[in-house]
Parts: structure tokens; sequence; C-alpha cells
């Protein structure tokens, strides 16, 4: 690799990049919640509160980690490492500043499928390795909803690479260079972001770890450094969540080249508006939405969203059908 591309993987559009937006997300998420609600939010740290999520962050840093003498602590040291660098792996595949990602190749969209199940078995090990009666509740609702949103978040992904006739990320933002998937397939987005809830958590799928039933979940046993990770990582991954939004149904960086101005800059203002307003939706709908029941959960992802999803990919290919017949 050249000094160029460790730059651009490290600093920008890379790591440090995407924890920045981690906290500002963090941030965005507490202010949409507080105005909807009719509070104030974070506000003194920082201008209007923007520091106050890498202020939280960094208390928990020095403050005292307690390992259970329960627990395994082997996991508990080294498994929110194995856990944070998942999102940050997988944003490496998302073009940002121009069509080209930082890693990306051909079969980039199976590396991202990985991905998200490894981050959920780590979530899943980290949950039952406490040997709390919380995170054993947690851990068999957390497989439950996993076993129940994959499904459909797949087939969401598999109706763009269809259409797209691409299994790179790269390769679905360049074909929507003339028309976004999300068009063509509104169903599939819909039961993108349903599902991209499901795997962050938020409500009304924050059934793992609800706090009025079995106080923070999975969550609940861990403390200090770790658990300051383990949070920073749940939005980091909310990022990389609407990141992959934007390139697979929203046509990614791509937007009108303006004269004069360098396309780096376009390219970057393009993917942070979509990014931002695919956050947007998702924080004004876990605001919105009151915590349902596991059964409840299960029952939409196979009777309503997988049908769906499936119906989709119907849709989509008598679509790619037609456009065969056409140019034949």
């Amino acid at each position: 690799m050249t000094f160029t591309e460790v730059l651009e993987a490290v600093v920008f559009p890379g790591v440090l990049f995407t924890i920045g937006m981690g906290f500002l997300f963090d941030w965005l998420d507490r202010k949409t919640a507080a105005r909807m609600q009719g509070r104030i939010g974070p506000k003194i740290t920082g201008p209007s509160g923007t520091l106050q999520p890498l202020a939280d962050f960094l208390k928990l840093m020095f403050k005292e980690e307690i390992i259970p003498s329960h627990a395994d602590k082997k996991i508990f040291l080294f498994a929110p490492a194995l856990y944070f660098l998942a999102p940050l792996l997988a944003i490496q595949f998302i073009p940002i500043i121009s069509l080209v990602p930082v890693a990306g190749f051909d079969y980039d969209i199976l590396a991202i499928l990985f991905l998200l199940a490894y981050a959920a078995f780590v979530v899943a090990v980290l949950s039952y390795s406490s040997a709390s009666s919380y995170t054993t509740i947690a851990t068999g609702r957390l497989v439950l909803q996993y076993v129940s949103y994959e499904i459909p978040l797949v087939l969401a992904i598999i109706t763009a690479v269809l259409y797209s006739r691409s299994l790179s990320v790269e390769g679905i933002v360049a074909a929507q260079s003339r028309l976004w998937n999300i068009f063509v397939m509104p169903f599939a987005f819909a039961v993108y972001i349903i599902a991209l809830m499901a795997e962050l958590e938020k409500p009304p799928f924050d059934i793992p770890s609800a706090k009025t039933e079995i106080v923070a979940g999975w969550l609940t046993e861990f403390s200090g450094r770790a658990l300051g990770f383990l949070k920073l990582t749940k939005e980091i991954s909310y990022v990389f969540g609407s990141a992959l939004a934007v390139s697979l149904f929203l046509g990614g960086p791509l937007g009108p080249l303006i004269p004069g101005v360098p396309s780096a800059v376009l390219y970057f203002s393009y993917f942070m508006i979509k990014l931002l307003a695919v956050g947007f939706l998702i924080f004004v709908l876990k605001t919105a939405l009151a915590r349902i029941k596991i059964g409840q959960a299960t029952e939409l992802f196979w009777k309503i969203l997988t049908p769906l999803s499936l119906a989709q990919i119907v849709l989509v290919l008598a679509i790619i059908q037609e456009g065969i017949l056409i140019a034949r």
C-alpha cells in the first residue's frame, strides 16, 4: 500500500473519520430524541453539546473496570476489541470520497455479510460469557432476534446485488449512475432499514437490551473501558449501516458534477447529505416507536418482511427480464 492509501484507511475516510462520525451520530440521535420529547438534550459540553458523546467516552476510559468473578475473564478482556473491529473493517468497503472504496474488491458484499454475522456472534459470546441472569435472558433474545432479522436483511441486500449484477459495493454504486435503486426497489429499502434497526438494537427492537426489564441487557456486567468501547462500537455500526444503505439504494457518493469543483469534494458532500438523511430517518423512527415483544418481532420479520423481500426480488427479476427482452 502507498502512503496515501494508508492515510485514507487510517485517517480519512477511514478509521478516525468513522469514529468521529460515531460520536456525531450519538449527538444527533440524542438531540433528535430530546426535541421530539420536549427536552433539551446535550447542551453544555462543546457548542450545543456536540462534545458530550466524546466526554462520556473519555469518562468511561478512566473508570474502574470490574470483571465479575463468575465471568470468562479472557473474553471480557479481548472480545470488546474484536467487536470494535467489525464496523471499522466493513466501512473500508464503502466509497465515500470517490467511486472507489479504500479496500474494495470484486466480492466485498460477501465480506460485509460475514462481518455483520460476525458482529452478532461476538455480541452473543460477550453476553453469554457474563454468566449473569440478566445477560442470559439477553442472549436468548439476541439470538432469536438475529435469526429473525438476518434473512430479510440479506434478501434486501441481494435485491440490490441482482439488479446491479455485481457483488461489490463499487459495482452497485456505479450501476446507479442513471437511476438510484430506491426507485426500483422501495420495499427492499424499507425492509433494510427495519432490519438494520434490529441489527443495531434500536427501538422498537431494543429487546436484547431492554432497560426496564433486564437492566442493560448484554451490557449489564461491563464497565470502564470495555463499556466505553462497546457503546462506541454500536454508534460506529450505526454509521456503517447507514453508509451501506446509501451505497446500496441511494447511489453512494454519486451526484451532479459542477465544473471547477473537485470531484472528491462533491462526492463527499453528496455522500454526507445522504448519510445524515438515512441516519435522521432512523433517529425519528426509533424515538417515535415503542418497544415490542420478542414474539411480535419474530412474527414481523418472518411473516411480513421476509415474504415482502422475496416479492421484491421477484419484481426486480421481472424488470431485469423485461429489459433483456427489450434489448433483444
